[in-house]
């Protein structure tokens, strides 16, 4: 995978790194020279001084062959310009955009029009945010904020379109590496699950698995029911 990464902040020198780990291909584009020039040591792909929101930078980082591009500066408009025209470039590459304001980020993932534009929203100030205040509120406890390499907690929202709502959390056939932990109805209830929970119409799914699983387990939740099956 080839991955342009906008911003050399901590995060995005983090993403850089763990990427080229996992032997990805990655470019860097970052408007401080200073920073540019200290990242160029750190990473061994191509870093470019220059600013993602200008059309030909992007070009220079070959954005139309880039499977992905992930904004990470602290600049909101910034990231959400530079989305918009990594995706004008090329329609089919993934954009992950960062939003430093929590209020702001459920907007881009509900509003229809902005999700053509990004693929997934993140905010790490409010991962954060939620992560110290249960540490606050119920102290005592050795929480995992990210799962150990090769698992994941990721979530699944489900309507009334999606194949697995209605069923009995038995009847999934779900791969062996994989374990739904949380369900959460339309109204924000949470279920702790049995094999006999019966999924909502509505709501989102919170499921633990192996890396090795995610990719059948995205397959079925994410399938939709056909015109003719309604």
């Amino acid at each position: 995978m080839y991955v342009i990464i906008m911003g050399a902040g901590r995060i995005g020198t983090l993403v850089a790194k763990m990427l080229e780990n996992s032997g990805h291909d990655v470019a860097i584009i970052e408007m401080n020279k200073d920073r540019a020039r200290a990242v160029s040591d750190i990473v061994s792909g191509l870093v470019i001084e220059g600013d993602a929101t200008d059309q030909n930078i992007l070009e220079s980082a070959n954005v139309r062959n880039a499977d992905a591009f992930v904004a990470l500066t602290g600049k909101d408009d910034a990231n959400i310009l530079a989305c918009i025209l990594a995706k004008h470039l090329n329609p089919r590459i993934m954009t992950i955009l960062r939003i430093t304001d929590p209020r702001k980020k459920k907007i881009f993932e509900e509003v229809k029009d902005l999700k053509k534009y990004f693929d997934v929203v993140v905010s790490p100030e409010d991962i954060a945010a939620n992560y110290i205040f249960r540490v606050v509120i119920t102290p005592g406890f050795d929480r995992v904020l990210l799962p150990r390499e090769g698992a994941e907690i990721i979530q699944f929202h489900i309507d009334e379109n999606s194949k697995v709502a209605g069923k009995a959390v038995k009847d999934l056939n779900l791969p062996r590496d994989s374990l739904i932990i949380a369900i959460y109805d339309e109204k924000g209830n949470l279920i702790i699950p049995s094999g006999e929970t019966i999924l909502p119409k509505r709501g989102t799914v919170v499921v633990f698995a192996k890396d090795s699983a995610l990719k059948e387990i995205k397959k079925i939740m994410e399938e939709k029911v056909e015109e003719s099956e309604e």
